[in-house]
């Protein structure tokens, strides 16, 4: 039988009595609606508290309140509240609380509105209610056996972290409880074993066991050291990733496989598969699944096609990207069956990418046969080269085409490439270059905004400096000569070029008065 997901979503909606129209629950729901006069007396009432700060107007309310309202009810019985703050109603409240945008979730215990934290998870019921609950338990929870660790463990949907009696680290443990126990859950067990593990949910079968291989003694003194190990190790094996999760991947600084899926039915003929792969390189690459229907398009980002199922590998950190050989959009739209992907192929390709055999997928605009003004175009397929010039001094500018600060600076941008390049000695020294970071793959630089403007001193182009001064002539030319190897006087150079320019346009006058006097050239 065929559902309409849409009359679903309505019908959920009627069912809990929100208009899909209104971002205020209604009276009858379980959320609680707070006035600046009752807002600090409730909270000393009650330790546990979610508060939404939200304008009756703003469309994400609307669409968040049916889930709040969802919420609130499933969170009665566990005495945990949900309120609700009309901040057009309670300006002066909300305005007391820097509250910057709608709707601001907050996580509030204790009364301590000072210290709230914003809640920044998926905005659903189940995500709501997952999240407070985890809030009712103690940072660390002590248990006193192996079966009531196993029966916690067996329960829990987050990687689960277990400090076995390690001598001399209690104080650091609870320390990464109170930071991280919205991601993990944390137990003590007394015990002789003297070890820490991470417990990782597997589905369709029993938890895995991670164990610290590191040396225990340095954990109490560098809390980094289990905190990286911890960033790694308690992703899943092979798990679907979305938005939720995408920066837990991000954070482990791994290289992230994607197997870009049509149906659910393809991951479960593949999980085995990825799963023993995922073992195998665990701590060098994370493999992921991602639902094509919805995220088809990130294909695109990785410099493939969407032809689905498909496998590719993001080196995040240097921004490769490689992936099997594709059809033709041709072949592929007479294609009447799904592809199949081969296991040895996807296997091979990951011992070449981790081996640096691989060859990446770049994306890049045509090499110019001809440079069209004085600022150098560099594409994808140039850009190391041209950076990497030993005798030259490069400056990059990173743009986008939409950018409006970087049109707003083409003219001046252009000005700086025309004095240097009005010298003939310099020319050769200083090179003024741009790339459109849009449409072209720029690896390992890290471009964190429109303009990024790099400057590659000759000689020691692998050490970029970033430009950070105002975007004017005299502030670019002064930093090219401070932190160029060649030291090019560019003001210098700006007062010739501008005596040289107004010589010219004085010299085309001229000639424009005599073409005017009656006499023909000619005669």
């Amino acid at each position: 039988m065929l559902f309409n997901k849409g009359l679903l979503a309505l019908a959920a909606t009627a069912a809990l009595g929100v208009s899909a129209q209104d971002a205020v629950a209604p009276a009858d729901s379980a959320v609680v609606k707070l006035e600046q006069d009752n807002f600090q007396d409730f909270l000393k009432e009650n330790s546990l508290v979610m508060a939404e700060f939200f304008a009756p107007w703003c469309g994400h309310c609307k669409k968040l309140a049916p889930e709040y309202v969802k919420a609130a009810e499933e969170l009665k019985s566990k005495n945990v509240s949900l309120v609700q703050i009309d901040c057009d109603d309670n300006r002066d409240l909300c305005m007391q609380l820097q509250i910057p945008g709608f709707p601001s979730i907050k996580l509030i215990k204790d009364g301590d509105i000072a210290h709230a934290k914003d809640y920044n998870g998926a905005r659903t019921a189940e995500a709501i209610v997952k999240f407070m609950i985890k809030q009712t338990q103690p940072a660390v929870q002590v248990v006193e056996d192996k079966a009531a660790l196993d029966a916690l463990v067996a329960n829990s949907t987050v990687p689960v972290v277990v400090d076995f009696g390690v001598n001399d680290f209690n104080a650091t443990f609870y320390q990464f409880a109170h930071a991280l126990s919205d991601d993990y859950v944390f137990i003590s067990l007394p015990s002789k074993e003297n070890k820490i593990s991470v417990f990782l949910p597997v589905e369709g079968s029993s938890a895995e066991e991670i164990v610290f291989k590191g040396d225990h003694k340095t954990l109490a003194k560098d809390r980094s050291v289990f905190e990286e190990w911890l960033k790694v190790e308690s992703l899943p094996f092979f798990g679907e990733i979305n938005g939720e999760v995408f920066n837990a991947y991000l954070e482990s600084g791994l290289p992230l496989a994607y197997f870009f899926f049509n149906e659910p039915s393809e991951v479960e003929e593949n999980r085995k598969f990825f799963t023993d792969l995922a073992k195998k390189y665990r701590g060098k690459m994370a493999f992921v699944s991602l639902d094509a229907k919805q995220f088809g398009r990130h294909a695109e980002n990785l410099n493939m096609k969407q032809q689905f199922p498909l496998f590719a590998i993001h080196n995040m950190t240097s921004n490769q990207k490689f992936g099997l050989p594709q059809m033709a959009e041709e072949e592929f739209a007479k294609l009447n069956k799904a592809i199949k992907l081969k296991t040895k192929d996807i296997t091979k390709l990951v011992e070449n990418v981790l081996s640096g055999k691989a060859e990446a997928i770049v994306k890049s605009e045509e090499v110019p046969s001809v440079q069209e003004s004085n600022v150098f175009k560099i594409v994808g397929k140039t850009h190391d080269k041209i950076v990497a010039d030993p005798k030259k001094d490069v400056l990059v500018k990173y743009y986008a085409p939409w950018c409006g600060h970087c049109k707003k600076m083409a003219p001046t941008y252009e000005e700086l490439a025309d004095t240097y390049a009005s010298d003939s000695s310099s020319k050769d020294k200083v090179v003024i270059a741009e790339v459109d970071a849009t449409a072209n793959d720029i690896f390992n630089v890290e471009i964190a905004g429109y303009p990024t403007i790099l400057l590659y001193p000759a000689g020691k182009n692998a050490e970029p400096v970033v430009y950070e001064g105002d975007r004017s002539l005299d502030s670019f030319l002064t930093f090219i000569k401070e932190n160029g190897a060649n030291g090019i006087d560019g003001s210098s150079l700006h007062k010739k070029f501008l005596e040289t320019k107004k010589a010219a346009e004085q010299a085309e006058i001229e000639d424009d008065n005599e073409d005017e006097d009656g006499f023909d050239d000619e005669l």
